[in-house]
């Protein structure tokens, strides 16, 4: 029996994903083999500020490092900031940064890197998505204090500036480089060193750095990342033994990988949040009974059990997990399926309403949580078409372009959840969600230096994005990730793009 099931592995692997059993094959056998299950087609690139997909991020966290990092609760901890401390006005924060760190071309890392990354992020020129995250910063308050040692300055204080400075984008770049240079060449100090990497090919390698300042580490020779954003030939590729680990396992992919001795899975608490994101200023979204409605229909826990199969929880239509302390309220609503018929009609649709829904197997999973999702939607009379795209371009053709799509988040803590696709200015705002009053209460929370009356601003702002925003958040997975048997020492973080290379190894 299980040689009939590599076999058929083999041929799942051949038909779906023939480019990557060759690329494999050509490859060197001490490379720690990794599938990215994403695309980011023509806007992948080895600049840090920009990061459209996960694709992206799992090169990139191999070959620079973080300014600040997390642990899975949201700690701030030490990367190449060693510690921090901030003035009694909490106005200035001053960082003292990581001794003996160079860049991969020799330079000295240093307070001048940090200052020109940071300045480059808010930068109009630069088009990052930090630049939304990050208002409180000027270019003019962000200095170098001595060559190991910087401060942040800001015309308010700002009471989690550590943990703001922690969002995806803070990977630490050489001071100088330009925008060009950095769309396909890296100039990091991180553990591996890029060899190969091209704009729309779907292998990259990393060789390790033989001069990291973490004594012992990197301890692979080689990552080789493989782009497969199908399914079946991801899930083919590590039980035939071409592929050593695969992020983001599908649920409906764990009981197969789960029987099969020579792969064990590593799984986080919530993490990634599925959701259906609406053009709130394009009909018939636009109206609020609608958006309501489609949220009344919705049964949570049901998606959990039977898509999720038990690995996730419920969400409630914001980036907070209900689970969390900080949420706004631990009750999640059950489906009402009179209540959404009832808001339907007052929004002048008694007979229901017909709308397309765009989606993918742009991330595993995807396209079961969206057909889950229409059958529920169809017990209210919302009569959802799906319409299944292409998934290696799913995030470059569809994705903040239709008014109503499949979209996915990887879990942040409520200042940059809350932010990041909701405030005027961000840059990957899918609801076109503009709003005033919810930007003047993010702001007010990042000046408010009691943790209580902060947390209630946050919940404030969860509200409202749960009453009236055109988000549906319906549920929470737990990332499953999937590694051969002979390889050990990954541990995965709670947020799906925090990658770190650094300590694992596979034996062949």
């Amino acid at each position: 029996m299980r040689s009939v099931q590599k076999l058929a592995a083999v041929t799942l692997a051949t038909f779906f994903g023939l480019h990557v059993l060759n690329a494999a094959a050509a490859s060197d056998n001490k490379c720690v083999r990794v599938v990215s299950e994403q695309s980011s087609g023509e806007k992948a690139s080895m600049d840090p500020a920009i990061q459209p997909t996960n694709d992206d991020a799992y090169h990139l966290f191999a070959v620079y490092n973080r300014f600040l990092d997390t642990d899975d609760n949201f700690n701030v901890v030490p990367a190449l900031a060693q510690s921090w401390q901030s003035s009694a006005d909490g106005k200035t924060w001053t960082f003292k940064l990581q001794p003996g760190v160079k860049f991969h071309d020799g330079k000295d890392f240093g307070a001048k890197d940090v200052v020109y990354t940071f300045r480059r992020l808010i930068d109009p020129a630069t088009a990052s998505p930090a630049a939304a995250l990050l208002p409180f910063l000027k270019p003019d308050g962000i200095n170098v204090v001595d060559p190991l040692t910087v401060q942040f300055t800001t015309d308010s204080p700002i009471a989690e500036l550590p943990l703001l400075l922690t969002l995806k984008f803070n990977l630490i770049i050489e001071d100088g480089v330009t925008t060009q240079q950095l769309k396909t060449h890296e100039y990091g100090t991180g553990a591996y060193i890029q060899e190969k990497f091209s704009v729309g090919e779907t292998q990259r390698i990393l060789r390790k750095n033989p001069n990291y300042w973490k004594t012992g580490l990197p301890k692979a020779d080689c990552i080789q990342i493989d782009v497969i954003s199908e399914g079946l030939a991801a899930l083919a590729a590590i039980k035939s033994d071409q592929e050593d680990m695969l992020f983001n396992v599908a649920p409906s992919a764990v009981p197969t990988l789960k029987s099969d001795s020579s792969i064990k899975l590593l799984t986080t608490g919530a993490g990634t949040s599925w959701a259906f994101a609406m053009e709130i200023d394009k009909p018939p979204f636009d109206k609020l009974q609608v958006r309501q409605a489609m949220k009344a229909a919705v049964d949570r826990q049901l998606m959990v059990d039977t898509v999720l199969l038990g690995l996730g929880e419920v969400g409630n239509d914001n980036p907070v997990p209900p689970s969390w302390d900080s949420a706004f309220t631990h009750d999640v609503p059950k489906p009402d399926i009179d209540k959404a018929k009832k808001l339907l009609a007052e929004a002048g649709y008694p007979n229901g309403i017909d709308v397309d829904l765009y989606t993918s197997e742009g991330a595993p999973g995807m396209l079961n949580v969206a057909t889950s999702f229409q059958q529920m939607e169809a017990l209210a009379g919302i009569r959802i078409r799906l319409v299944n795209t292409p998934a290696d371009s799913y995030w470059d053709d569809i994705w903040l372009k239709k008014p109503f799509f499949s979209t996915q988040w990887a879990i942040r803590p409520p200042a940059e959840g809350l932010a990041v696709a909701y405030t005027k200015s961000a840059a990957w705002n899918e609801t076109h969600w503009h709003r005033d009053d919810y930007d003047s209460i993010l702001a007010q929370a990042k000046t408010e230096f009691d943790p209580a009356k902060r947390a209630d601003l946050y919940k404030q702002a969860q509200k409202m994005l749960t009453d009236e925003g055109g988000t549906i958040t319906p549920v929470f997975t737990h990332q499953v990730v999937a590694l051969r048997s002979e390889c050990s020492g990954y541990q995965p973080h709670a947020q799906s793009f925090r990658i770190n290379y650094e300590t694992i190894t596979c034996k062949r």
